[in-house]
């Protein structure tokens, strides 16, 4: 049977209510009071160490970052993984699979590799739903390879007077954005972006100006469902394993020539070209043939499961089924190019007097030189197909964000939405709280546990860790972010399937901390939990790894050394994956 899905595709629903609201108070969202009447004390999993990539090394933590050369002997990393689509393969498969190189933590388990396996293939959004969230609980509750701290956002000030739209993933759609009757013109402090070749793209910045210029097949809305774009619809074989997709047919580039399904296919081709050297290449790995050719196994780009039927059908086949698929023809890896452009340009094809555009807006001006920190300018494009319903003329990025600069600039009324300095938010909070927005970014502050160095190879003290963490005091206390949301899983709550403290994972709860911490006191012969040392790294947040090694000290009694690395951080834990 051949499913299709037309003009707004149901797949992925966010929990409107958090995508744009002023930041207050979390209300019904206060720490719960959890008790836990029974401590399940558990011996750590087994594991073939002749298979562990880190040796179990013992190292006393000095003042210098721990010598790679005698194995990574971190006990915990801090990190934050921001979810690229909104489907729980995202976070579940992409970053906490044990065969992901995005996570250092060393763990597996066979029923968690199984239940992937299941929900991959599975078209029941509900029944993969329960899978995703038994997986879940096998992660951060039976494993505790993960401690949740807390849920992302983004906070923004915007004129209240400003009918805004802030989607989930991507680049706000200003196209559909409102300014007050006579404003044509919106000025917006971000960061300048690294690149605007759709490409190579890969950060914050880039997006949030592809999202204008640029369209892709399918895009999210403020609710989180994906809408058509530069497609109308698309059917999926009984199978799951080949998409066809009718593409509009009044879309044109800003040249006059139309947007055909052979630029689809060009676009899917180049991001896996290694010599494009595409950061998201990996995420079009479930294509037929595209790990392949992007990893040079094969030459021969014919061999990509990637086709124009015709000027209005791409069709796309992939190697195994990919029920999640739906969420990455929302995604930028399948932005359209113009190979005539590239050619003609060479590296120059995304400047302002050469980028050709099929989106809402016109690249006018990028002045890196401009007064205060260079802006780029964009301006509506009249040959976009839904041209009469942009109604703003006019945007002007300024990189400047989150500076007292770019704060002053706001509160002069010469920019309509802003970052500010974080040390400014409980004045602002006070002063000016209808201007600050909370944005959705759907993504979760985490520390990964390595399971395999000591002394976090012990289950019941990863338990004990994850239980004393007060995430409600560091939101509050440490951060004061009233509104923000603390993590005892790893999918954010705007994700259908998200599951709160008190249904996976470990609250704050002293007495089931202590409960676990004397079960691996003993497991592992110590005496003491003095002589038990963490070891943790961060890039970033020292206050509040900080907090949480205080907590950790207070809470267990044992020692913890907090380590920053800067620009290496990646690298090294790469490098500790193998």
């Amino acid at each position: 049977m051949i499913v299709e899905k037309r003009a707004i595709v149901g797949a992925v629903l966010v929990v409107g209510a958090l995508l744009i609201s002023t930041c207050g108070p979390r209300g019904d969202a206060a720490p719960p009071e959890v008790t836990i009447d029974e401590v399940e004390l558990t011996s750590p999993p087994e594991i073939d160490e002749g298979t562990g990539k880190v040796p179990k090394v013992s190292a006393e933590p000095g003042e210098e970052v721990p010598d790679l050369g005698a194995g990574c002997t971190y006990n915990g990393y801090y990190a934050l993984w921001v979810m690229d689509y909104g489907d729980l393969e995202n976070v579940l498969n992409v970053l906490f699979h044990p065969g992901s190189p995005f996570q250092y933590t060393f763990w597996d388990d066979q029923t968690y590799r199984d239940l992937v396996d299941q929900a991959l293939s599975e078209r029941d959004s509900d029944a993969r739903m329960e899978l995703w969230q038994q997986a879940e609980g096998i992660l951060v509750s039976d494993h505790a390879a993960v401690i949740p701290i807390y849920h992302s956002d983004l906070t923004k000030l915007v004129r209240p007077e400003i009918e805004a739209v802030f989607t989930p993933f991507g680049g706000p759609p200003i196209k559909d954005w409102r300014l007050p009757p006579g404003q044509t013109t919106l000025r917006y402090a971000t960061w300048e972006p690294e690149t605007l070749d759709v490409s190579q793209a890969d950060d914050l910045g880039s997006f949030r100006i592809l999202g204008q210029v640029m369209e892709g097949l399918y895009e999210y809305d403020e609710e989180g469902t994906i809408q058509s774009a530069g497609a109308v619809s698309y059917q999926v074989s009984e199978d799951g394993l080949v998409y066809t997709v009718k593409l509009r047919e009044d879309a044109t580039w800003s040249d006059g020539m139309p947007v055909t399904a052979q630029h689809y296919v060009d676009g899917i081709i180049r991001l896996l070209e290694p010599s494009t050297e595409a950061w998201y290449a990996w995420l079009m790995y479930v294509v037929q043939g595209a790990e392949s050719y992007n990893t040079g196994e094969t030459g021969d780009p014919a061999s990509v499961g990637v086709r124009a039927v015709d000027d209005h059908t791409l069709e796309i086949r992939l190697a195994q089924a990919a029920s999640h698929f739906d969420a990455v023809l929302a995604f930028s890896t399948t932005y359209p190019v113009r190979l005539d452009v590239i050619e003609q340009h060479g590296d120059l094809w995304t400047r302002p007097q050469n980028l050709v555009c099929n989106g809402a807006y016109l690249l006018a001006e990028w002045d890196a030189e401009w007064p205060g920190f260079g802006q780029i300018v964009l301006e509506k494009n009249p040959d976009y197909w839904g041209a009469d319903d942009v109604t703003i003329e006019r945007i002007e990025f300024r990189f400047d964000d989150e500076s007292y600069t770019a704060l002053a600039a706001y509160e002069r009324g010469e920019l309509d939405v802003s970052g500010y300095p974080r040390g400014e938010l409980p004045r602002i909070l006070e002063e000016m709280p209808e201007h600050l927005r909370c944005l959705p970014y759907p993504g979760t502050w985490y520390i990964g546990l390595n399971t395999l160095h000591p002394p976090t190879d012990n289950l019941n003290l990863r338990k004990a860790l994850s239980s004393a963490v007060d995430r409600w005091a560091i939101l509050d206390d440490v951060l004061e972010t009233p509104w923000r949301i603390a993590a005892c899983g790893v999918v954010p709550p705007e994700i259908p399937g998200y599951q709160g403290c008190g249904e996976v994972g470990y609250d704050f709860d002293l007495e089931a901390a202590q409960g676990y911490l004397r079960a691996a006191l003993e497991e592992m012969d110590v005496d003491d939990p003095d002589d038990v040392s963490i070891t943790l790294w961060s890039f970033y947040g020292e206050d509040i790894t900080g907090a949480i090694a205080e907590q950790w000290e207070t809470y267990l009694g044992i020692q913890v050394d907090v380590f920053r690395i800067d620009f290496e951080y990646w690298e090294i834990l790469s490098s500790c994956g193998g």
